[in-house]
C-alpha cells in the first residue's frame, strides 16, 4: 500500500512491491501472479487491517461507536495509507469489472460500521427513536466520506479536531428530534 500512496496505481505492480520489501519479483510473484490479484489484496489487507483495530476495542455506548468511526478516518499514517488506497483502488474498480466486487465488499464494510453505531447509540439511549434508521446509517455514511476525503485533502496528516468536532456534533444530533 504504500507504493499505491507514493508511486499511485501506475507503480503498483509485483516489480514495485517487491521493489519496495526488499524481494525478487519472482518470489512475490508465487504469492500475485497477477496484478489483479495485488489488487485485491490490498482491499482485503485494509479490511482485516481496520476489523482488527475495532476488535481491539473494549469500549460501550458512545465512546465505542466513537472509537468505530474513528477507524475509518485518515488521523495516522495507517489509516491514511489505508484511506489513500481505498480511494485508488475504489475508482479502478469503476472501469474494472474484476476487482469492482472487492471494492464493494470493502465499502459495504464501512456501511454495517455505520448501522452497528447507530444500533450501539439506540441501546444507549442516544439515538432517538423517531429516526429512520436506514436513512441515518446513509446519511452517517455520507458524512464519513466526506470528512474522510476533507482529511485527505488537508494534507499529509490531518489535524484531528475539527474532523471530530463535526462527526462529534453528528451523532449528539442523532439524540435530538
Amino acid at each position: 500500500m504504500r507504493v499505491l500512496e507514493r508511486d499511485g496505481l501506475a507503480g503498483l505492480s509485483v516489480r514495485g512491491v517487491a521493489a519496495e520489501a526488499g524481494i525478487a519479483a519472482a518470489s512475490l510473484r508465487r504469492a500475485f501472479a497477477t496484478q489483479h490479484a495485488l489488487r485485491e489484496f490490498c482491499l482485503q489487507l485494509i479490511e482485516d487491517r481496520v476489523t482488527a483495530r475495532i476488535a481491539a476495542l473494549e469500549l460501550t455506548g458512545r465512546p465505542l461507536v466513537d472509537g468505530l468511526l474513528l477507524q475509518l478516518l485518515p488521523l495516522d499514517k495507517e489509516r491514511r495509507l489505508e484511506l489513500v488506497a481505498q480511494v485508488q483502488l475504489g475508482v479502478l474498480s469503476l472501469t474494472d469489472s474484476a476487482l469492482r466486487p472487492a471494492a464493494i465488499r470493502l465499502s459495504e464494510g464501512v456501511d454495517r460500521v455505520c448501522h452497528v453505531a447507530l444500533r450501539i447509540l439506540a441501546e444507549a439511549g442516544q439515538f432517538n427513536q423517531g429516526r429512520d434508521p436506514e436513512y441515518e446509517g446513509q446519511r452517517l455514511r455520507a458524512l464519513l466520506d466526506g470528512i474522510a476525503m476533507h482529511g485527505l485533502w488537508s494534507g499529509e496528516l490531518p489535524e484531528a479536531g475539527p474532523m471530530l468536532q463535526v462527526l462529534s456534533r453528528h451523532l449528539d444530533e442523532l439524540a435530538g428530534p
